[in-house]
């Protein structure tokens, strides 16, 4: 459903992005961060940067690739300055505060421990609970989401060390006890996606 619009093909992205909130360059609206460089990671994979496989269905195929976009942008940042950075924030919203549980570690291990790398997540904390019918309904999605975008190889190995069940690692709550970068959570209780799955 999303290969034809813009959150499943750049060539559908529109050709400005406004940078607001973290990203904005306003020191009154963002007193921490306004004059660091800042780069926005476009979301089109489906599967928060960790996917990488095809599916072929009849005469389509849609590509998963995820984790070759993410290792594309962070090889050419480093050449363009992130190499030499001293202090480094990895932070994403919903899916994009997600994939930072699966990069956080694996972006420290590129800067080879000479910068700061910290990392947070806003709205990314999907949990492994039960909803309000008493039916767990993200369990289902995000095992076929780690099938389908063949997620597993490129999950948190420590967190699939400790499991039978591969998909779990792409909850931050099994992954984070493995993380060792230092992490910062915003999670809203009335998250309006969580919310919607509670309600299903």
């Amino acid at each position: 459903a999303r290969a034809g619009t813009r959150r499943g093909s750049t060539r559908l992205m529109s050709k400005l992005e406004v940078f607001s909130g973290v990203l904005s360059n306003d020191p009154a609206r963002n007193p921490d961060f306004y004059n660091w460089n800042r780069v926005k990671l476009r979301y089109c994979d489906g599967g928060s940067f960790a996917g990488d496989s095809e599916f072929r269905n009849g005469s389509s195929v849609i590509y998963m690739r995820g984790q070759r976009i993410w290792d594309a942008i962070i090889a050419d940042l480093l050449t363009k300055g992130l190499a030499k950075a001293e202090k480094v924030l990895l932070s994403g919203c919903s899916a994009g505060g997600l994939a930072t549980f699966f990069h956080c570690d694996n972006l420290g291990e590129l800067l080879g421990g000479v910068a700061t790398v910290k990392c947070m997540s806003d709205a990314g904390f999907f949990l492994d609970v039960d909803d309000i019918s008493g039916n767990n309904s993200i369990r289902p999605f995000f095992s076929s989401l780690v099938a389908l975008q063949g997620a597993e190889k490129n999950l948190n190995k420590d967190c699939l060390n400790s499991t039978l069940d591969p998909y779990l690692c792409f909850f931050p709550q099994y992954a984070l006890q493995n993380i060792k970068t230092p992490y910062f959570i915003l999670n809203s209780a009335y998250d309006v996606y969580q919310g919607s799955l509670e309600s299903l």
